[in-house]
């Protein structure tokens, strides 16, 4: 009988001699590339030719494609100008985003004198008793989450069981080839890619039938049942962020010295905050017509700043990131048709009309591993459910249990070594909320106080157990490690769909990427294209294909003819949808983690009530109070300044100010 055990073999862990080379550096040791040139100027491609500069802000899947393809096609190229690209992560350890995976031996980041927090609302709920009278919260998950707080002497890495069996995928956890719509343009450039990957082993395919559905078993509601998901899924051995570490050394190899230099440098930059308030400004000139012709700056159209340091100045400009830091980032820039595609919305779901802004939802990632003598009772539940069948199972897609989505098992995938000398067996597992679950127990995502992680923690492995019918505490009890995180921007709702009149994406009808040709930067993610890995790769190479075309074609259009995806900002009610929209995805909503092949067993229905109240106030308006505050209402009127009233909206709903504010549900 098949067993979702954890196997004995060894696990070898992937050598990254990149790390060795190419370490995560902090912003104290970055320097812009002109400062750290790998060819001397006797080496350049062009006399007296400045090169081009571009900087990247996030290092996740579709930053460093952007990078890649910029790199690669430059050089396929031949072009006489120098390239040189700059990706700035925020990522402490490595790149990769979501794509991302805790290896062995990783550091927890140095936190000075954090104390526990706790939040006053939550004290009641946490001091309630069960009926035998004891805490709601085990001795054993209580004492976990003391040690993610570093309020335990004990915190050295290898002490962590976590952090001594091998890699963890603690995000996304598949990538798939998804089949677009017949204006979205194939994924055939993005099939090649994943090709090579398997050849070179940077993906392994996942056995046949080790993807799977849990769903209840019919009339009885005692019953499970396992339906495996059919179509090509693969993970990265050794662990998902070997793909970002792959793409990153594959950008690297790019840097060649003496008489390898073929003009194209790549620098990345791990631990570099550019400053949501003050970290981007423009400095180009934003009335001429070409965003190539040199000028008193040579081109040079953006300075970034980490802190109150200057990182460089760069002739172009990607942002690879969402949220509200992309957002904030671009607010205060003359590119006021670009910055509104990054207003962020966070929201389980979007109404079938696709809604009015970029909406992400809010995933809980939980790692825990759990001890047992000889299986975990998840593994034995699996077990019984497979029968005579060989296949392992290692992701369960939970439908059966509204507030969670995926169960991983990281220790069969990425085949964790287990200490001889031991008599139990250790799993290590990744549970992943829904975005309805998510969104009602949000908190701050870099600092999740420690009362609200109990919460969380408990009734994500509690309805676990439901959703497995087994019984409570079977699962907690058996836990030794744990670590909680929030997704607070995790998985795009829908994505902006825009058609230019040159067809800029190359090969269908959406563009697949944004770009700003007036004033020199663009945008790549799976919000753009599709919620998954392969979206976020091919929005990175369609934009990276666009912006070398401009750059080597700029003398047949007019700078701001070169624009791709930007939406019509004016009052003209025709024009509303004229360049684009957004629109929602089905796949995302249903799975609500994205990556994965469409459910047969789907029956996600847009919510009624976000249908019609959000699409009556669709035309949303903001307006001006008569004490001079500035609305943001969306179809609700404006709200107001000090002493005045915001007017508003198509259908000038009013929204009283300061004292008097009009309360928003939040759908």
């Amino acid at each position: 009988m098949m067993m979702w055990r954890t196997p004995l073999l060894l696990y070898t862990r992937l050598t990254l001699l990149s790390s060795l080379l190419f370490p995560a550096s902090s912003f104290a040791a970055f320097r812009p590339p002109s400062a750290t040139r790998i060819a001397s100027s006797s080496m350049s491609m062009s006399s007296g030719t400045s090169p081009k500069k571009v900087a990247i802000l996030g290092g996740g899947i579709s930053g460093l494609s952007t990078a890649s393809q910029l790199l690669s096609r430059h050089k396929q190229s031949g072009q006489s100008y120098e390239l040189e690209v700059t990706v700035f992560d925020t990522g402490r350890l490595r790149p990769g985003g979501r794509c991302s995976s805790r290896l062995v031996g990783d550091k927890p980041p140095v936190v000075k004198n954090q104390q526990p927090q706790r939040r006053a609302c939550d004290d009641e709920d946490l001091q309630a008793k069960n009926q035998d009278g004891n805490n709601m919260t085990p001795k054993n998950i209580h004492k976990a989450l003391l040690a993610n707080t570093n309020q335990q002497g004990n915190n050295d890495s290898m002490a962590r069981v976590l952090n001594s069996c091998g890699a963890i995928d603690h995000a996304a956890q598949i990538v798939s080839v998804p089949t677009l719509d017949d204006n979205s343009g194939d994924m055939d450039h993005f099939q090649s890619q994943v090709d090579e990957w398997l050849k070179s082993d940077v993906l392994e395919s996942f056995p046949e039938g080790s993807v799977c559905e849990l769903l209840d078993g019919g009339e009885d509601s005692n019953k499970l049942k396992l339906e495996p998901l059919e179509g090509d899924m693969y993970y990265g051995k050794g662990g998902m962020g070997n793909i970002p570490l792959v793409m990153r050394d594959y950008c690297s190899s790019f840097n060649g010295f003496g008489e390898n230099y073929t003009g194209q440098s790549f620098r990345i930059a791990q631990d570099v905050w550019v400053s949501p308030s003050n970290g981007v400004k423009y400095i180009g000139n934003r009335n001429r017509d070409d965003n190539n012709s040199d000028d008193d700056g040579g081109g040079l159209q953006w300075e970034l700043r980490a802190g109150n340091k200057s990182i460089g100045k760069y002739h172009n400009l990607v942002i690879s990131h969402n949220g509200k830091c992309a957002d904030r980032i671009m607010s205060r820039t003359p590119a006021k048709a670009f910055h509104s595609l990054l207003r962020t919305k966070f929201a389980p779901y979007v109404p079938q009309w696709g809604g009015r802004e970029m909406t992400l939802n809010s995933i809980y990632s939980l790692v825990f591993a759990v001890k047992s003598d000889d299986a975990s009772p998840i593994s034995k539940v699996v077990s019984n459910l497979c029968n005579q069948d060989k296949n392992d199972v290692y992701t369960i897609m939970i439908k059966n249990e509204p507030t969670l989505r995926l169960l991983s098992c990281n220790s069969l995938k990425h085949h964790h070594a287990q200490n001889k000398n031991s008599e139990s067996n250790i799993e290590i597992y990744t549970l992943l909320s829904s975005p309805i679950f998510g969104k009602q127990f949000k908190g701050p995502q870099e600092n999740l106080p420690l009362d609200l992680q109990e919460k969380v923690v408990m009734k994500m492995l509690s309805n676990l157990e439901n959703s497995f019918k087994l019984e409570q505490g079977d699962v907690s009890n058996s836990v030794v490690d744990l670590k909680l995180q929030l997704w607070g921007a995790a998985v795009p709702m829908n994505t902006w769909s825009s058609s230019s009149s040159s067809n800029g994406g190359g090969g269908g009808g959406v563009d697949g990427f944004v770009y700003d040709a007036t004033y020199g930067v663009g945008a790549a993610g799976d919000w753009i294209l599709d919620p998954s890995i392969a979206g976020a790769w091919e929005s990175g190479r369609r934009l990276a294909d666009w912006m070398l075309k401009h750059h080597e074609e700029s003398d047949k259009k007019k700078g701001g003819e070169w624009s791709v995806g930007l939406p019509d900002l004016t009052n003209n009610s025709n024009n509303k949808e004229k360049n684009g929209k957004f629109v929602p995805s089905r796949v995302a909503l249903e799975s609500g983690i994205g990556s994965i092949p469409p459910s047969p067993n789907s029956t996600f229905e847009f919510p009624t009530s976000s249908n019609d109240g959000q699409s009556q106030r669709r035309q949303g308006g903001g307006g001006r109070g008569r004490g001079g505050g500035r609305g943001r209402g969306r179809g609700r009127g404006g709200r107001g300044g000090r002493n005045g009233r915001g007017g508003g909206g198509r259908n000038s709903n009013r929204a009283r100010s300061n004292n008097d504010r009009t309360s928003q549900t939040v759908s």
